[in-house]
């Protein structure tokens, strides 16, 4: 009988360790074992028949396999893991991702030195399978764990080569512009996406063929092509799996990541596969998002992309409808929802750079996106019979379903957010404060009006239309009134222009604009007797009407001489009559600088104590006036006398710049140190949040409070050491007190 040769020599001792060795000894003792047994049984059947001593000979082989197959240490099957196992990584190209300036073609099909070292692995692979058939160690339980490690091969090799690979393609690119052919979307829906078309090839060029030619040399019969196909199934169905754990990664990185939608639109084909897709991206959205620690910005900013990935996704909106009810009703918990998104719409699409982290201008850019518009023609229409892009809605859909026609962002967050008396409601309120404000053109407000017409009905918006007729016609009712005004035409002598103030009025129809507070003040004489002669303007103009002055919503512009400087400040009205409390008297140029206490402020102007302190905190943050004791102010006719008293009071040490005026009008604090500062911004940022997530508007007891809960290492200051700390950012004009509460200012 012939004797078996050692055909494999698994690497030397330094390739592959202690496991090789082990294997390698393991084949050579067995091997001199059948040359030993086959020896003796060849002289036992040396007197029988030829056909009867091949028949012994292979009955013994056989057993003498299977007693060696079942014999296995746990050991032997380690070691002959590990290396089978390494081998096998190198003939399928197990590699890591290639680089960005490689294509996934080229990294597969690998270069030449590459191909070379998997070729060379491939034959002293399937060596090792002839020789383990030889000596018995390639039955059973080799066969079980040659699946297991090509099972674990194709898990590992979708996740190291298509994890994180989401960006498309330029040809993926092309087949998403805008498209002339008919039959475009029934072309991209049956053309497989980059990464199956790669795995595809991977499992049919080497992740099969491996296992053809390893189960040719076990005599174990062939694979059929129904095989191939299945792992084909399977792979694409892992890559599916992957991608599905992905889907909320991909959402924020929308639009690079449009390549895996790709993937998924392909894979994610039956209602079982597309209700794990559901159930799995509600689950990371309620981890990821849907708590207090994200802003509401930034949900916002998470639901648009959710919108515009899963319309890319699926256009019959199935499956956004599964998983977005959760995220509306957070939505309806935040009180800033609707103004951010309002805001968002009457941003400048120009300002996307530069003020797109703290609006939602997404929206503006997508409101002059064409392909956002609405299409009401088609969208009520249940068939389309012009539509040669038609495609069978999907099986998971409603029995009143209806196919939208367009991503159609906007009217999807505007319904999200509750009701639409609610909406239209904050729609007024801040389109009126834009209305009020020193912008002259409006036409983003006039564009979004005009949208949420289309959406809501004209009767549902008459009163913005009436808000914005008002401003218009105020233009010319005040120019002819102002005029008239000047040139004294109401009667009486006629005054010089100079001696009347530049006055401007916005005048508004009552019962059309939302309600406004109404904070009376006394107002400076000029003042006073330029409103008198408007108002008689404005009867004789108007004579069924009548002026209602909302003197606290006015802007004013001071011009202040003083005796080194002048200076020229835009303010609120308010703050225009307490700097105006200063003046002093014209015909005593040699009287003392006038001087005002809080108490005296509120008694002459008869003007709420909050505004009275904002006030003086504005004029002081623009060293205007000065403190010369506590609560009693002064104005700062030179700088120099500011420095000066900062240099007595600090000493001549101290070169730090000079702290802000604290809440209640004390001394001068010295600068803070580093850790001071790093602290008192944690905190700052613990209040924004608070006024953002919580509740718009807070008293100082409820803010102190919630700091002394959310603060892990305890919130150590008194309330009034928080009173000085939120004044300062008021006069910093970060934050605003009004009615007790302080509230983040409108931006």
């Amino acid at each position: 009988m012939p004797l078996t040769r050692r055909t494999f020599s698994p690497g030397t001792p330094s390739s592959y360790g202690d496991q090789g060795q082990v294997l390698l000894g393991s084949i050579h003792t067995l091997e001199a074992a059948h040359r030993q047994y086959l020896y003796g049984l060849s002289l036992v059947v040396r007197g029988l028949e030829s056909r009867k001593a091949d028949i012994a000979v292979d009955k013994f082989r056989r057993d003498l396999h299977a007693v060696i197959g079942n014999s296995m240490s746990q050991a032997l099957m380690e070691s002959l893991r590990a290396v089978l196992g390494r081998l096998m990584r190198e003939v399928l190209g197990m590699q890591a991702r290639p680089s960005s300036g490689r294509s996934w073609e080229t990294a597969l099909q690998g270069d030449g030195q590459a191909a070379a070292a998997a070729e060379a692995a491939r034959q002293e692979l399937l060596q090792m399978v002839e020789t383990l058939h030889k000596v018995g160690l390639a039955g059973e339980r080799f066969q079980v764990l040659f699946a297991e490690l090509m099972d674990a091969t194709m898990a590992e090799h979708i996740k190291t080569s298509f994890a994180g690979a989401w960006a498309q393609s330029k040809a993926d690119g092309r087949r998403d512009a805008p498209r002339s052919s008919l039959t475009s979307r029934a072309a991209k829906l049956s053309t497989p996406s980059r990464c199956i078309a790669a795995l595809s090839d991977w499992v049919e060029n080497r992740y099969s063929r491996l296992a053809v030619e390893v189960f040719a040399r076990l005599d174990s019969g062939e694979i059929a092509w129904g095989d191939v196909e299945k792992w084909k199934e399977i792979a694409v169905g892992r890559l599916a799996v992957m991608r599905i754990h992905e889907l909320f990664d991909i959402v924020l990185q929308w639009p690079e990541s449009r390549g895996a939608l790709d993937d998924l639109r392909m894979a994610i084909t039956t209602p079982q596969r597309r209700l794990q897709l559901t159930d799995t991206f509600s689950a990371a959205l309620q981890k990821r998002l849907l708590h207090p620690g994200r802003s509401t910005l930034d949900i916002l900013r998470v639901y648009i992309s959710m919108i515009r990935t899963f319309h890319a996704l699926d256009h019959s909106k199935v499956l956004l409808d599964r998983v977005v009810h959760s995220l509306q009703l957070y939505l309806c918990q935040r009180d800033d929802a609707i103004p951010i998104v309002v805001t968002g719409l009457l941003s400048s699409p120009e300002d996307v750079d530069t003020a797109g982290k703290n609006k939602l201008v997404e929206l503006a850019v997508l409101l002059n996106d064409p392909s956002q518009q609405r299409r009401p023609a088609t969208d009520d229409e249940e068939l389309d019979w012009d539509d040669m892009e038609w495609i069978p809605d999907p099986v998971d859909a409603g029995v009143n379903y209806k196919r939208p026609k367009s991503e159609d962002v906007i009217g999807t967050l505007i319904n999200a957010l509750g009701s639409q008396d609610i909406f239209i409601k904050e729609f007024q309120n801040i389109i009126a404060g834009r209305l009020l404000s020193t912008q002259t053109d409006f036409p983003q407000e006039i564009r979004v009006l005009n949208l949420l017409k289309k959406r809501f009905g004209e009767n549902a918006l008459q009163n913005c239309d009436v808000m914005i007729r008002d401003i218009q016609d105020s233009r010319r009712v005040d120019a002819t009134i102002t005029k008239n005004v000047r040139t004294g035409h109401i009667g009486g002598p006629p005054r010089r222009s100079k001696d009347l103030p530049s006055y401007h009025t916005k005048i508004l129809s009552r019962l059309f604009w939302p309600g406004m507070d109404r904070e009376h003040f006394i107002l400076p004489r000029p003042v006073v007797e330029m409103q008198g002669r408007y108002d008689e303007e404005f009867e004789r103009l108007k004579s069924s009407r009548k002026l209602t002055w909302l003197n606290n919503l006015g802007i004013a512009t001071v011009n202040l001489e003083l005796e080194d400087r002048t200076v020229e400040q835009e303010c609120k009205t308010y703050e225009a009559v307490v700097i105006y409390a200063f003046q002093e008297d014209d015909a005593d140029p040699g009287a003392p600088p006038v001087r005002r206490t809080v108490e005296q402020l509120e008694e002459m102007l008869q003007m709420d104590d909050d505004l009275i302190r904002s006030a003086i905190h504005f004029w002081l943050s623009h060293r205007v006036l000065r403190e010369t004791e506590p609560g009693t102010f002064v104005v700062l006719e030179k700088l120099e006398d500011d420095v000066d008293r900062d240099a007595s009071a600090a000493g001549p040490s101290d070169g730090d710049a000079r702290a802000p005026p604290s809440g209640d009008f004390s001394p001068k604090k010295p600068a803070l140190d580093a850790k001071e500062k790093e602290k008192r911004q944690v905190y700052w940022q613990f209040i924004v949040g608070m006024l953002t997530n919580s509740s718009p508007a807070m008293p100082l007891f409820q803010i102190a409070m919630m700091m002394k809960m959310l603060i892990a290492d305890g919130f150590p200051w008194s309330n009034e050491e928080l009173q000085e700390f939120l004044g300062e950012k008021i006069a910093e004009g970060e934050l605003e007190l009004a009615g007790g509460k302080y509230k983040l200012p409108k931006k």
